[in-house]
């Protein structure tokens, strides 16, 4: 692999195919989407929808594991929401319809208030994974964690070149931050155990895509892997 542009000196990172090159003193932890809404079972996708929500449990310690160990090692950790604004005013038309069409229109009423509205019980991260006053929380509009938000800026100004993908659902959200993440330049790591769906089918689906092309779009991993070389 070539880093000679990249002035540092990488620890190489075990993953499903090709070492990632982890700079531990340039890397943030992501934590996408655990709110309420996707991961509770009162919340929508639990209550309204009545979806199997034992995958998006499971991950929760190895989340919660991560996050004390990027914590222990300095490392900035991020969490994001998918929200919009009560009057629906940042929510574009193709998405409007994809959710109507999916069943679940943004704004729905559910159980733990209006479906993905900010302020909603149902928009809040769960109460196993609260971040500390120090640690970045961002709403956002789209499913990249870079459209709306100015944390492409935020991460430049910390001098942060490398990151660690969680949270759900690994086909959505995840995916596509992820790769939106790697067109800006990012050194991307998906860790594969601290990531879920509704489906198996589909969480498998999203790291078949990352390991595609024969390492050309993507690095994946576990936790555990990650975690005993720092």
């Amino acid at each position: 692999m070539n880093l000679e542009n990249q002035n540092f000196t990488p620890i190489w990172v075990p993953t499903r195919q090709h070492p990632f090159p982890l700079d531990p003193d340039r890397t943030a932890l992501v934590v996408i989407d655990m709110q309420n809404d996707f991961c509770h079972p009162e919340g929508f996708c639990g209550h309204e929808l009545g979806a199997d929500l034992s995958a998006v449990a499971a991950i929760v310690p190895n989340i919660q594991r991560t996050i004390a160990w990027a914590r222990e090692q300095g490392m900035p950790v991020i969490y994001t929401r998918e929200s919009h604004l009560p009057d629906l005013s940042d929510v574009t038309p193709s998405k409007k319809q994809r959710y109507i069409n999916a069943g679940y229109p943004i704004g729905s009423p559910g159980k733990m208030g209006r479906f993905l509205i900010q302020g909603e019980a149902g928009t809040k991260l769960i109460a196993e994974l609260q971040p500390l006053a120090t640690e970045l929380q961002l709403d956002k509009p789209a499913q990249s964690i870079f459209i709306a938000t100015n944390l492409e800026s935020v991460l430049h100004q910390k001098g942060i070149t490398h990151l660690l993908f969680t949270g759900v659902t690994t086909e959505c959200c995840v995916l596509g931050s992820y790769r939106h993440a790697s067109d800006l330049g990012f050194f991307c790591l998906l860790l594969e155990d601290c990531c879920a769906a509704l489906s198996r089918k589909e969480h498998e689906a999203a790291i078949e895509v990352l390991l595609g092309e024969n390492g050309a779009i993507g690095w994946v991993t576990t936790s555990d892997t990650l975690v005993p070389h720092l």
